[in-house]
């Protein structure tokens, strides 16, 4: 069973909310197939929010992998179903945060392989298996880590594979997606992990408490490569990192070498808040090119951030807007409504904190237990839950009310939030400045 085609796909993202007015692929497909080239494989890449699926390539395909994120699992089940008759000898790979989670699920729904975890090391040992025999029926899975796959009516999950050495991969390969010229950004990840554990945060899950690192050498040939490309050059470097500067020391050394390196470069990262206190990061955060950070405030209701693991308190988060913007830095603040403790009246203390604050743009997110997580599990014995079927993962997308919190109703959740997407228009990032005017209005 020689693979020398293969199709990769990002499964649209179902209906309008922020993550489809943001037009970005996921990071993994283009590592994924970095690799799979270096193995001598043609590869094909189809984010379905740039580009249809070319069914002739499924066709030709010898192997088919599909990521999935939580919100894209019913759609990307569809394209399982669509795939297995059109070409059914080619085995279809699952992988991403919702099928590491729910691996019988996606087994049930056309997976033949659920890669858990990292894939990239996974990926590479199901290709030299499969090139060993004549069909993936001949083929011992047993060995391989990571995985998970049916055989004879029972379902079988091997041990973990462990995490990935960031050094060992390629840097990703965007020339693979069909249309990308329709992305105005690049992602780009230079550590995996966060030490923080939300409870409403599946990162720890995929990628583990302590942080990995690829080393400053690397990260920088990869954005030389980035600058380099006519195709990419121009584009918003978007570093996906969870936390950027958790290790502040590793953050000084990485931005002095990308100081030094002297790249025409826009980029912007997530943050944490306590940035703040770190001045000559975001002195030099300002002088490589930093446009925006993204700050996970969450909320100013102080048993919400309890609740949530922020150690902010309520003065650090205009502290920390002040310093940051004092270097020419624009702000992007990250809420999430809905917490245990919430009620009515802190959310809208939340929101009018928010837009009293000299935000640049800001996006307010519903409380959205993610699978696998100690919330999910506890919201679903607890009988909570307001959605149990596979098609109504659709909904986990933070724009939905997916379970009933303690203190407010779902209904009251979802009109205050249905009231902020009217004011806080999606497709320009939810601008704050014309907004205040038009909530303390409506309020």
């Amino acid at each position: 069973m020689k693979v020398e085609n293969a199709v990769l796909i990002e499964p649209k993202t179902p209906g309008f909310n922020f993550f489809s007015s943001v037009k970005m692929p996921l990071l993994g497909l283009p590592i994924l197939g970095a690799i799979l080239q270096q193995l001598g494989i043609n590869v094909r890449i189809f984010c379905e929010n740039f580009a249809s699926i070319n069914w002739d390539d499924i066709r030709r395909a010898d192997l088919v992998g599909i990521s999935t994120l939580t919100s894209l699992a019913p759609r990307a089940y569809q394209l399982a179903a669509k795939i297995k008759e059109i070409n059914p000898s080619a085995p279809i790979i699952m992988g991403g945060v919702h099928a590491s989670m729910k691996p019988e699920e996606a087994l049930n729904n056309g997976a033949d392989i659920v890669v858990r975890g990292e894939g990239e090391n996974t990926l590479v040992n199901l290709v030299d298996n499969f090139s060993s025999q004549a069909s993936l029926s001949d083929i011992d899975l047993s060995s391989i880590k990571g995985i998970s796959y049916q055989k004879n009516d029972s379902v079988y999950h091997n041990e973990p594979a462990g995490t990935v050495d960031l050094d060992n991969i390629p840097g990703p390969d965007f020339s693979l997606i069909k249309n990308y010229q329709r992305s105005p950004y690049v992602p780009y990840q230079t550590s995996r992990g966060c030490p923080h554990d939300c409870e409403f945060c599946s990162v720890v899950r995929m990628f583990g408490r302590r942080i990995r690192y690829r080393s400053a050498d690397k990260v920088i040939d990869d954005l030389e490569r980035i600058t380099g490309d006519p195709h990419l050059n121009g584009k918003h470097v978007f570093l996906v990192d969870d936390n950027f500067s958790a290790n502040s020391r590793r953050a000084r050394e990485f931005l002095t070498a990308l100081k030094e390196a002297e790249l025409n470069l826009e980029w912007s990262t997530q943050e944490e808040v306590m940035v703040y206190q770190q001045e000559e990061i975001l002195d030099l955060m300002q002088q490589t090119g930093c446009k925006r950070l993204h700050l996970g405030i969450e909320s100013f209701n102080p048993a919400a951030l309890e609740e949530y693991g922020k150690p902010q308190k309520l003065v650090d988060i205009s502290r920390a807007i002040q310093q940051i913007k004092k270097r020419n830095i624009l702000v992007h603040g990250m809420f999430v409504l809905g917490a245990e403790n919430d009620t009515v009246q802190t959310i809208r203390h939340t929101v009018q904190k928010a837009l009293d604050l000299e935000l640049d743009t800001a996006q307010f997110f519903v409380l959205v237990p993610p699978p696998g997580t100690e919330l999910f599990q506890k919201i679903k014995e607890e009988g909570r839950l307001l959605v149990d079927k596979v098609s109504d993962w659709k909904f986990f997308d933070g724009q939905h009310v997916v379970f009933n919190p303690r203190n407010i109703s779902a209904r009251d959740l979802q009109q205050l939030h249905q009231g902020l997407q009217k004011i806080l228009q999606p497709e320009t990032l939810f601008k704050m400045a014309a907004a205040q005017e038009v909530y303390q209005c409506r309020s």
